[in-house]
């Protein structure tokens, strides 16, 4: 019979097909004379045990292999051997490749598309992702961040911590919890922890409290996009006191087309959308009064310098009205509050932001819809090791244990950043996170 397998030490004799899955029978080569492990003295042949074993697909479809593996039994102590089959899988009913097929793809597809196709259980698939998370845990290392970013993600029943790597836009980690009790051991083991210089993220405070007292050399800038942020929910805050003053019909008109009207910058208005807005100014100039402060405010972040942009707030805040738009002033309060670590962000080597880190978790998010039922462990590693995005350099690094003096030119380590969050983006479009 023609070897369809090519599986080193079985050979078919026999192939069926029933139910959508491929049944092959087979035999294996067995050694003349079997010594005792025990006694050193020849065994003799003590009959067979039928075994039936998982295969890569073939033909699209599942397959199965079954064998009769020789049993010997040691005349002088009795003891009993059956021999191994060296293409067998350890611990599953399967063999080695079809084991190695599954670990190479179980970050990139769903557990349920694999069983699918492999004809094993899903709890089999997930075991062994599990065993692969396991290896890679121990194996994978990246390099600490330079500048971090600190966000957070709603996924498999809690709140998560993700880090991420701003100067190369890559994942760092994520962390089961948010939480400090969470967050500080983290710091706290971190290598080479003062090589971090700036940390960006929000202004939730148990982040700054987390981190500052571990990263000696880190600064911290608020991510801008969430200072902004606040500007256009005061803006929306006032669309919806004017809508609650209209009928039901004429609220879900303003909804509908005022709403990302306001939302956008000028920038990037069209024609019509321009049109509109000169229509809200004479329709609703209170609306069209507090787009003007929301777009002043983010026009704070288009000054050139700190000293510009300090002034630029202080300008801003003399011009909000009195005793009207309690949002726009509860946003100068927080402001205020956060002040330093707000106007960082002209201190930096250049212009920080979470953006990354927010579309991060928007593809985490993704992931844990597509693939529902996963751990927080296997959506971690789907996100963390995901291999064709792990974004790789190779550098010229000192030597630890090199004598003083001697040159390490020529000397190179690999050197891994994390995932590049952008190649993660367009594998989700494939589903490849998921």
């Amino acid at each position: 019979m023609l070897d369809i397998l090519r599986l080193e030490g079985f050979r078919p004799v026999d192939i069926q097909s029933s139910l959508g899955v491929i049944l092959i029978d087979g035999e294996v080569p067995t050694p003349e004379i079997v010594c005792c492990p025990q006694c050193a003295k020849p065994m003799y042949r003590h009959g067979y045990r039928s075994i039936e074993c998982a295969d890569t697909p073939l033909e699209m479809q599942p397959v199965r292999i079954r064998v009769e593996k020789p049993r010997y039994r040691c005349q002088s102590c009795g003891k009993t051997v059956t021999v191994e089959l060296p293409f067998l899988d350890e611990k599953r009913r399967a063999t080695r490749r079809l084991v190695e097929a599954i670990r190479k793809r179980c970050l990139k597809r769903t557990f349920r598309g694999l069983a699918e196709e492999t004809g094993l259980a899903v709890n089999t698939i997930k075991n062994i992702a599990l065993d692969l998370i396991a290896d890679l845990e121990a194996t994978v290392h990246y390099e600490t961040p330079v500048i971090m970013g600190i966000d957070e993600v709603n996924l498999a029943g809690g709140y998560r911590g993700i880090i991420t790597n701003l100067a190369t836009n890559s994942i760092f980690d994520m962390l089961e919890y948010r939480t400090q009790a969470h967050m500080k051991p983290f710091f706290e083991k971190l290598p080479d922890r003062e090589k971090v210089e700036w940390v960006c993220t929000d202004m939730w405070r148990p982040f700054k409290e987390s981190f500052g007292p571990f990263l000696p050399n880190a600064r911290l800038v608020i991510d801008k996009f969430h200072v902004v942020r606040m500007a256009s929910d005061a803006l929306d805050d006032e669309r919806k006191k004017h809508q609650a003053t209209l009928s039901q019909s004429e609220r879900v008109k303003v909804k509908k087309s005022v709403r990302w009207l306001t939302l956008k910058r000028p920038a990037s208005l069209i024609g019509s959308e321009r049109k509109a807005l000169d229509a809200v100014r004479e329709l609703i100039p209170n609306l069209a009064e507090a787009y003007d402060i929301k777009e002043a405010f983010y026009s704070i972040y288009d000054a050139p310098d700190k000293t510009s942009a300090k002034q630029a707030f202080s300008d801003w805040e003399s011009s909000l009205p009195d005793g009207r738009m309690e949002k726009f002033r509860k946003l100068a309060k927080t402001v205020h509050n956060h002040y330093e670590d707000i106007f960082a962000y002209w201190d930096a080597p250049y212009r920080i932001t979470n953006a990354y880190t927010e579309g991060l978790n928007g593809l985490i998010k993704v992931a844990n819809r597509m693939g529902r039922g996963y751990s927080y462990e296997i959506i971690r590693a789907k996100a963390l090791y995901a291999e064709h995005a792990r974004k790789v350099a190779t550098g010229l690094v000192p030597v630890a244990d090199t004598p003083e003096g001697t040159s390490t030119t020529g000397r190179l380590r690999k050197v891994e950043y994390g995932p590049y969050i952008p190649t993660l983006a367009e594998m989700s479009e494939d589903d490849g996170i998921a």
